[in-house]
């Protein structure tokens, strides 16, 4: 699993951790782990309740916010996203299947939060190694630009 750091507040995971790699987190510093995996979604390696037990086990607070692909970029998800988060210990890894969803919607939470232009969000994720998916990317643009106006 990468993690690659967006910011010091956010942290995008490029796949869902086992119950090991959750007691790491702790000692890597995370304060928090959001997970946008649905359950039952594919290559699951734990159930969200269950992940949602070893992070509180591990002393770390835990956010499951499932969310479809097509949900990603709303502006009433992405808002609900950016408010939950604001409420947990940094730094906090957010984490899906593949890390698609969640490099999206950390850099369209980042991008409004941070007030970046869009050339500085690009540069950011480029920096952070993050690439955002073709289908996801004018959802994070279409969020960010109505944020904006």
């Amino acid at each position: 699993m990468n993690i690659r750091f967006l910011t010091g507040r956010f942290a995008v995971a490029d796949g869902a951790p086992d119950a090991a790699q959750i007691a790491e987190f702790k000692a890597q510093g995370f304060g928090a782990v959001v997970s946008l995996r649905m359950a039952g979604e594919r290559g699951e390696t734990l159930p969200p309740e269950r992940e949602g037990a070893a992070v509180e086990a591990a002393g770390m607070a835990w956010l499951h916010f499932p969310l479809a692909p097509p949900r990603v970029g709303d502006v009433e998800t992405t808002d609900d996203l950016s408010r939950r988060m604001q409420e947990l210990p940094a730094p906090i890894l957010i984490h899906c299947a593949s890390g698609a969803r969640a490099a999206a919607m950390a850099l369209a939470v980042c991008t409004v939060g941070e007030r970046w232009e869009p050339d500085t969000a690009a540069r950011k994720a480029a920096e952070a190694g993050l690439a955002i998916a073709p289908e996801l990317a004018p959802k994070v643009a279409a969020y960010v630009q109505a944020k904006q106006a």
